[in-house]
């Protein structure tokens, strides 16, 4: 029976359109990851792995000048280098397995002794193997962002990435980690969601508005205070040089977000 005609607002439910792909974040500090090849390619996500927290064991007959480098080149976690074929018993208790080869058979038997170990696949270069995908990332941990185009415009991607990197200081990360260690102090302070929520949104306009000082405990003590000083406004001067958008810098961008 045809259906009439509907604004492509009325077909969301509770907000929502339809997703091409779920957006989830998968914590593996202190998880095992195994990736099978040694190229190029391989390395950056044996690298990715590792910067997550992960041991990584990387199996391969032949390393690539990258791989080779990889143990040496990881901010955490770890990655260790075994120059031999893959067998099925390398997989167990992996939490991710990458298959990086370049046989298509060699790369489905991979994938499926990965998925016996019950580990999350992906597959470089073959997306009808893949369990996740891999996107691109901003990195500006704790907060990190992920952006999809499930593999329509990967180039794309990079670019919205470069954009949002530079919209988001590099200093906002130390506000993010005195949020973890001030959690537990603003739930005991506030009971309800709603008081709790508006500490959150006042905590969220300091740090945009002072994203390169780190806070201190006089910040967590003036927003534990609540509203006070909240009728104050501030006042940023941005500097246009001649005129042209295009040499307005990073900081003036941003405090016009």
């Amino acid at each position: 029976m045809p259906q009439p005609d509907r604004h492509p607002e009325e077909t969301r439910a509770g907000g929502l359109a339809p997703l091409a792909v779920l957006p989830v974040f998968v914590p593996l500090r202190g998880q095992r990851a195994v990736v099978i090849g040694g190229n190029a390619g391989a390395a950056w996500k044996a690298r990715l792995l590792a910067s997550a927290g992960a041991r990584v064991d990387v199996i391969a007959d032949e390393m690539s000048d990258e791989m080779r480098a990889a143990p040496q080149s990881v901010p955490d976690g770890i990655v260790v280098l075994h120059a031999r074929g893959w067998r099925p018993d390398d997989l167990e208790a992996a939490r991710v397995v990458i298959v990086a080869v370049e046989d298509e058979a060699e790369a489905q038997a991979a994938v499926a002794a990965a998925r016996r170990a019950g580990a999350i696949v992906n597959a470089v270069d073959r997306p009808h193997l893949c369990d996740v995908q891999f996107g691109a990332i901003v990195n500006r941990s704790p907060l990190v962002v992920g952006i999809s185009t499930d593999g329509a415009a990967p180039v794309l991607a990079q670019t919205l990435r470069s954009k949002i990197e530079a919209l988001i200081p590099v200093g906002l990360a130390r506000w993010l980690d005195a949020a973890k260690a001030w959690r537990a102090e603003v739930a005991g302070r506030f009971v309800t969601m709603t008081a709790r929520r508006a500490f959150w949104q006042r905590f969220a306009d300091r740090a945009f508005l002072e994203p390169d000082r780190c806070p201190t405990r006089d910040d967590l003590d003036d927003l534990l205070a609540g509203d006070a000083g909240a009728s104050e406004g501030a006042i940023t001067l941005v500097g246009a040089g001649p005129g042209a958008p295009e040499l307005m810098t990073l900081k003036a961008v941003r405090a016009l977000r």
